[in-house]
This record gives structure tokens, sequence and C-alpha cells, in this order.
């Protein structure tokens, strides 16, 4: 049962079944729907543009894009993407269509919040000539709420594809941010910076006193400024690495200086036991390279 409540989609038709039943949905709803189609072709490109031509506090691609092809694609997609909703076989097919929309908005910058408030307008408007169009009240009842549960899980589907293409996008950048060179800097004779940016993973930590220790010995170095200002995060296993490469620094006699500790990195090392004569720490850059100027000139 949890490995069914915490599963993400299953791309393939085992999935779909599981996804429909998941919503109550039935082969009378999906025949209902699927007989809206004509209506919502008819009625689709009226709808997309009223919703961008009218005024609202929601999050309004035209807003921050200035790229009129950009928008273009977006309305396009959004046109295809409601279209694909009056098409509810149960098929491979369809699951595909909603993990390329999911991945679609991640990459268009679509944010989930404009993509839910384009969708509750256009069921409404539907809804709305739904009941216009229909002589039979109840049944057009019926018809809308098929059209809702059918929606529901549509838009569960392509949120579902939307965070996972984020997380993909997220790993993406971390794995290229924690590749980066560790550059060491020499300031003076016997004294080095080294400015790490980016991702301080466990990789790049060894790497990083790698390449300190050996920058210390070919340059005689008996200071370093060690700088992560452009580093966001630092766990316990970063933070000891640290701790270690500057402790195999002094071994070799440097004396290493740690500055741009960033307030949430200052409080994620507290919570783990870590002092500040461990890192001995300087704050900014320019006071790390003063103090290893006075640790050269004392």
């Amino acid at each position: 049962m949890n490995e069914i409540i915490s599963s993400t989609i299953n791309y393939n038709k085992t999935g779909m079944t599981n996804a429909f039943g998941w919503f109550d949905i039935s082969s009378e709803d999906r025949d209902r729907v699927s007989a809206l189609k004509t209506l919502v072709e008819e009625n689709i490109n009226d709808i997309i543009r009223d919703f961008y031509d009218r005024s609202g506090g929601f999050d309004h691609p035209t807003r921050h894009m200035a790229d009129a092809d950009h928008i273009a694609r977006i309305r396009e997609e959004q046109k295809r993407h409601f279209l694909e909703l009056v098409e509810t076989g149960l098929s491979e097919d369809y699951y595909e269509t909603r993990r390329d929309a999911g991945t679609f908005n991640e990459r268009s910058g679509v944010s989930p919040s404009f993509y839910m408030g384009a969708y509750s307008y256009f069921l409404k408007r539907i809804s709305t000539l739904i009941r216009e169009q229909s002589d039979d009240k109840d049944q057009a009842v019926e018809i809308i709420m098929s059209l809702q549960k059918i929606a529901s899980c549509h838009k569960a589907l392509t949120l579902e594809a939307f965070s996972n293409a984020r997380e993909e996008a997220i790993e993406a950048r971390e794995r290229e941010m924690s590749e980066l060179p560790v550059p060491v800097l020499k300031m003076r004779d016997g004294m080095l910076l080294v400015p790490v940016v980016g991702t301080l993973d466990s990789h790049r930590a060894r790497l990083l006193t790698t390449r300190m220790l050996d920058a210390i010995r070919d340059h005689s170095a008996r200071a370093v400024v060690l700088d992560i200002t452009g580093v966001a995060a630092v766990d316990s296993a970063v933070a000891n690495h640290l701790i270690q490469t500057m402790t195999a620094a002094r071994l070799m006699g440097a004396n290493s200086v740690l500055t741009g500790i960033t307030a949430d990195v200052a409080q994620s090392l507290v919570k783990i036991g870590v002092t500040g004569q461990a890192l001995n720490p300087a704050g900014d850059l320019q006071r790390g390279i003063e103090t290893a100027e006075q640790l050269l000139d004392g």
C-alpha cells in the first residue's frame, strides 16, 4: 500500500489504469468527456485569447517574457493540452502526453500557479457552455462532474511530470556545479587564496583538499584563505572534510583562514557541533586576507 501511495507515474497502460482508478474515473466518464471534443475545438481559441486578454493578479507569462514567439509556443501548447483532455483513451500515448506537457511547462518557465489558473479558467468556460447548450440540466451536471474528475487526473499527472522534470533539472545543475574546477590563486609569496563556488559535495571536497595541499607544497605557502562565499550549503560530511583539510594544511606548515560563511551555513555548522575555533573563520574575504597577512607578518 505504501508503495502505491508514494509511487510516481509509470508511463504505461497499467499506470494509466491506476491513475484513473485513483480519481474514480469510469468508462462512462470518459465517454461523456470525449463527446465534448467538438465543443472544445469550436471554443478553445476564444477561451485562450480571453484568458490572456483579461487582467488579474495571476502569474502572467507576458509580464516577464519579451519573446513573442515564446509566448505563442506556450499558447499553442495550452491549446493542445486542453484538446487532449477530451481524448481520454486508456493508452500509453495519452500518458506520454502528460509527461511531455509537464516537461514543456518546466523548461518554458510556466509556473504551476499559472498552469492551474489557466486550467481553472478553461474549465469554468467549458462548464458554462455545457449548461447553456444542454436541455437536460441533470445530464449537464453529470457531464461537468465527469469533466472535473478527468481534469483533476489530467492536472495531477502533468504536475507530477513537471515536478520530475524540475528535479532532473536541479540535479543536472548540481552536477555541473560540482564539476566546476577549484582554482588556487597565489596572492603573494607565502599566501594562497582558494575561492570555492558551487556545490561542495564530498567528491569536490576531496578534490579541494588535493589541490590545496599540492599548492601549499609547490608554493611553500604559510597561509591559505579558503573562501566559501559561493557555496550555498555545507552538510556535516563537508564540514568535517573542511576541518580535516585545514588540519592537513597546518601539518604542512600553513595556517588556514575560512571566509564567506553565510548565516544559513553558520547555523547548520552549529547544529552539527562545529566550532569557530576548528574552522578559524574571518567573516568576509577582505578580513580573511587581512588575517592571513597578520599570520605571515607575525
